[in-house]
């Protein structure tokens, strides 16, 4: 299975590690944004970021801070990136238990969704080689994917520096494929991308690495 160092690699750390790095008010801004967007189903408001930070005795640069960590990114007046969640519909839809239906930025931000939230739910998404139906699904810990075949590619635009955030580079390019034979004739044809093909254990691994402590401290 692949070590952490490995990805790290790709993923430039993850976004649990960067939001431990915070002070402990701007953690909870971020969670409560997290928050919002699992309990809504929706891209929480600039206005409501402001006013949760307000709420939280944060200043005004509050949204600021968070942006500059890659935690979170503003786009007409709403939350557009706030990982795992996009504000924006993407082709990875995530069905939790008792949860309004959310888009994630990508494979792996869907993969790590359940372990954020502590709920089973079904994953939706496309192979974007030729449009295939993929669906991941996890029930009381058990993992099923349809095709049985189904792998993620995690890539990154080659050539890009420490600069460039995760929504830019990376996100496009995390998908599922059908087959390790489909994802390997997309690269090819693509020859543009940092990437990895991964077997779905390796891949849940990676989302729960990523995701799974996001709202499990105090905030």
């Amino acid at each position: 299975m692949t070590g952490h160092d490995d990805l790290a690699r790709f993923t430039g750390g993850s976004i649990a590690t960067r939001q431990s790095r915070l002070p402990l008010p701007l953690q909870g801004l971020h969670r409560a944004v997290l928050r919002r967007f699992l309990e809504t189903g929706s891209a929480p408001a600039e206005d409501w970021v402001r006013q949760a930070a307000a709420g939280l005795g944060l200043a005004g640069s509050a949204i600021g801070e968070l942006e500059a960590a890659d935690a979170i990114h503003i786009a007409g007046g709403v939350v557009a990136v706030a990982y795992p969640f996009s504000g924006v519909p993407t082709r990875h839809l995530v069905e939790l238990d008792g949860l309004p239906a959310v888009h994630a930025m990508c494979a792996i931000d869907a993969l790590g969704l359940p372990f954020m939230a502590g709920r089973d739910g079904r994953i939706t998404s496309t192979d974007p080689r030729d449009g295939a139906p993929v669906v991941v699904s996890v029930r009381d810990g058990a993992w099923s994917w349809t095709p049985a075949s189904a792998v993620v590619v995690a890539a990154r635009a080659a050539g890009c520096g420490t600069g460039c955030c995760s929504f830019e580079v990376m996100c496009p390019n995390t998908v599922f494929h059908a087959s390790r034979e489909s994802a390997q004739a997309y690269l090819a044809r693509r020859g543009d991308l940092d990437a990895e093909i991964m077997n779905q254990q390796t891949a849940v691994e990676r989302g729960r690495w990523n995701f799974g402590s996001l709202l499990g401290a105090t905030s």
